[in-house]
């Protein structure tokens, strides 16, 4: 602008197939069944007291913040797909897999009865992480007609 021209971007970064992307995936280790439990085992809230400026103290209650499996594949390094396949594969996984939903799914309500978690979030929630339904969503069972033949 102003009669000053810029010189013309050069690409320097070379974009690579993923045909020659080399990923090894971590095999499964009987760990990480313990770990995604330990993961997963935490309490709901905590209770804090805090100290007014008139000295009375007041109890402050701060939901814990929701263990997710995409949580626990970051820190593990891996995918949701992976931890998928070793629960497909691994028996004491899959175990410990639904042990964390049920713990999951008890911090989810839990925060939500005590108003933690907004009723909005709390629901869309549990219908997508824990798999649960009002009914709205389903389609409406329409039964057979009711054939009535006289006879003579």
């Amino acid at each position: 602008m102003f009669g000053v021209r810029m010189p013309a971007c050069k690409k320097t970064k070379k974009s690579v197939s993923p045909k020659k992307i080399k990923t090894t995936l971590p095999a499964y280790r009987a760990e990480y069944a313990r770990q995604l439990l330990a993961f997963f085992d935490v309490p709901a809230f905590k209770i804090t007291e805090v100290m007014k400026k008139d000295g009375s103290v007041t109890l402050l209650e701060t939901a814990a913040e929701l263990p997710t499996f995409a949580a626990f594949a970051r820190s593990l390094g891996v995918t949701q797909e992976q931890l998928l396949r070793w629960e497909e594969e691994n028996a004491d996984f899959a175990f410990a897999a639904q042990k964390a939903r049920d713990l999951q799914g008890d911090i989810l309500i839990q925060n939500s009865l005590r108003g933690n978690y907004s009723s909005s979030f709390a629901v869309f929630t549990a219908k997508n992480i824990l798999g649960w339904s009002d009914g709205k969503d389903e389609p409406k069972k329409t039964s057979a007609p009711l054939i009535i033949q006289w006879e003579k």
